[in-house]
């Protein structure tokens, strides 16, 4: 058998001498060479992967296990290969020089080689914050493989939960609450607020988990992503988070989302004995409404409302045909549900506060358009609604309502008055 102080002398005379293992380019002098880094750990654990090469730039996974037995020391290995350890933040743990299971030896020989292809067992120190090793090639500057520990990390706790680097968390989504405006109109962006509590009813923590919420968003529907958040929670402790998301309606009607919240230990050291708690799917239904083109006080370019006056205030909700006044799809005016409709400013009408039609009826009739001037050939509704819904400051007006079994929504300018 070789002595180790024999394996350092050969190793540094191949990256010297030995042209394949060599990068072009490099240069021969010693003094180049990266000076091995010295490893004093000695867990109790480790982590043995167990890798075949089928050549210096090519290698699969042929097992990863956690070992009781304590990890060796790297002191004097050579840096032909480098062993990366990051965490589960992409932070780097360690780096370690290491040998290639494709060099060779000949006893009694100082020829150095290369095998064409090999397996070899590279032992780490166990870290319960261990995400990835990657294996590389140093003379060449080459990532070989990067392999996922995580796996192997979950399932030695599984089957030692009562090892002091695993731990115990029952994690749970508890709700998840998304509210919408009440209606959303075609092409206008609206924002849609999602609520959600988790909890942790332990028996160990604080633990670090990860909450991530995917959107299902139907037909007619375009929203923003979804997204991932990490929050520690104590043993018994429960928190209530909150996300926004841009939500847009593309058709008219009823469209649905499916907000589904999921959440998971970030450490693969983290056991949660119940998985079955923690995700939860709620269905929100987004009301799409037709725009409309509305005139407020026909006839009139300044739209006045004295708040004083007696009356009511003529509103007419004009037909259009798609692309008349911007307006995406067309609009039957004489279809509208008098019940339905509400008039107001637009924040009065999002709270469902607006005025009802004060005939409790629609008028149709040719009304002038939004020019004061023209009156084309549809047949429109003119409606009526008090004053005292509008005041003073109010500068836009609106009107919703339902047709044919769709949410409409239209505004016009006004000019109120004490």
């Amino acid at each position: 058998m070789l002595t180790r102080t024999r394996w350092v002398i050969a190793a540094a005379a191949a990256l010297i001498f030995l042209v394949p293992l060599r990068a072009e380019g490099e240069p021969n002098d010693p003094s180049t060479i990266p000076i091995p880094q010295l490893d004093f750990d000695d867990p109790t654990k480790s982590v043995v992967a167990r890798v075949k090469f089928t050549s210096r730039t090519s290698a699969t996974v042929e097992r990863v296990k956690v070992s009781k037995s304590r990890a060796h020391t790297h002191i004097g290995d050579p840096p032909i290969l480098k062993l990366g350890l990051t965490d589960v933040d992409g932070q780097v743990i360690d780096r370690i020089n290491t040998w290639s299971p494709l060099w060779t030896y000949q006893e009694g020989s100082d020829h150095v080689g290369l095998r064409a292809s090999g397996s070899g067992s590279f032992i780490v120190p166990f870290s319960p914050a261990l995400s990835t090793m990657t294996i590389t090639d140093v003379a060449l500057g080459q990532d070989v493989l990067t392999i996922d520990l995580k796996p192997p990390l979950r399932e030695f706790c599984l089957a030692n939960p009562a090892d002091p680097d695993c731990l115990e968390a029952d994690l749970a989504v508890t709700s998840v609450t998304p509210v919408a405006p009440l209606f959303a109109v075609m092409g206008k962006p609206v924002t849609v607020t999602v609520t959600f509590a988790v909890a942790n009813t332990g028996p160990d923590g604080p633990v670090t988990a990860v909450v991530r919420q995917d959107l299902a968003v139907g037909e007619g529907l375009t929203a923003s992503a979804g997204t991932t958040v990490e929050t520690s929670l104590a043993a018994g402790a429960t928190q209530t988070l909150t996300r926004e998301y841009t939500v847009t309606c593309d058709q008219a009607g009823a469209k649905t989302i499916d907000f589904t919240t999921s959440i998971k230990p970030k450490r693969a050291t983290v056991i949660d004995p119940d998985p079955s708690d923690d995700t939860r799917t709620t269905r929100l239904t987004v009301d799409c409404a037709i725009p409309v083109t509305i005139n407020i006080k026909p006839g009139s370019a300044e739209n006045k409302v004295n708040l004083n006056g007696n009356g009511v205030v003529p509103v007419a909700v004009l037909t259009t045909t798609a692309g008349e006044y911007g307006n995406p799809v067309a609009f039957d005016a004489i279809r509208i549900d008098a019940s339905t409709l509400r008039f107001g400013p637009p924040a009065k009408l999002l709270a469902s506060t607006g005025a009802p039609e004060a005939h409790g009826k629609i008028h149709v009739e040719k009304s002038v358009e939004p020019d004061e001037r023209t009156v084309d050939a549809d047949k429109d509704a003119v409606t009526h609604y008090r004053y005292d819904v509008l005041s003073v400051g109010d500068t836009t007006a609106c009107v919703v309502g339902r047709a044919a079994g769709l949410t409409f929504y239209g505004c016009d300018n006004v000019n109120v008055r004490d």
